[in-house]
């Protein structure tokens, strides 16, 4: 009796155990790939640069024709990228000039993309109308998983248009908010009604 007591103890803590390490190692970062053309390191500045270049993390990635950091190490850490900068997470894309990206503890915290302007566009629903959208500045917090559009913003779904200096878009829920009316500027919606052919084509489709 006491044998298979003392043995039932030892397994429910074996299995303990078990769960402890599984959840340690799901809360682990993912692992961080780079490859490039060609790399240059400076010892005495501890600077890396990198001509075309391609990191990835889980399902982020960034790619550019340039990118300067301050040692190869993700622990913490800022990374500045320019030309033809592709940023992909999850099912949006963004297109920029070029980028700012903030590491810490291995995994990507913040994104800041420039361009004139720097494009998103967001696929995720294949039977959704797609997303679109753009702004001089597009700011991501990747904990959060929200893209803030700053300066000159512009939202599109489908053939329904956003414009405004500040628009927020949550890149999980699939939902544009406005963000700050500092700058002075209300937010600006075009609301195109779909005409009698556009509904007949949709039907035409309908499984």
């Amino acid at each position: 009796m006491d044998n298979s007591t003392d043995r039932l103890r030892i397994l429910a803590a074996a299995i303990l155990l078990i769960a402890l390490n599984a959840a340690v190692a799901q809360d682990d970062p993912q692992p961080i790939s780079l490859d490039a053309e060609s790399s240059l390191f400076d010892r005495q500045t501890n600077r890396v640069e990198f001509r075309r270049l391609t990191i990835s993390q889980g399902d982020m990635s960034i790619s550019a024709d340039e990118a300067i950091a301050t040692g190869l190490d993700f622990e913490e850490g800022e990374w500045r990228f320019s030309g033809n900068v592709t940023f992909t997470v999850e099912s949006a894309r963004i297109d920029a000039d070029s980028a700012l990206m903030t590491f810490v503890d291995n995994e990507l915290q913040t994104a800041e993309l420039i361009g004139n302007p720097a494009t998103l566009e967001d696929l995720g629903d294949p039977d959704a109308d797609p997303v679109r959208g753009g702004a001089s500045r597009l700011v991501y917090d990747n904990a959060a998983q929200v893209m803030r559009m700053l300066d000159g913003a512009w939202f599109a779904s489908g053939q329904n248009e956003f414009r405004g200096c500040d628009l927020i878009y949550d890149l999980e829920k699939e939902q544009l908010t406005s963000g700050s009316s500092d700058c002075g500027e209300p937010v600006l919606i075009t609301i195109v009604p779909r005409n009698e052919e556009d509904e007949e084509s949709e039907s035409s489709f309908a499984p």
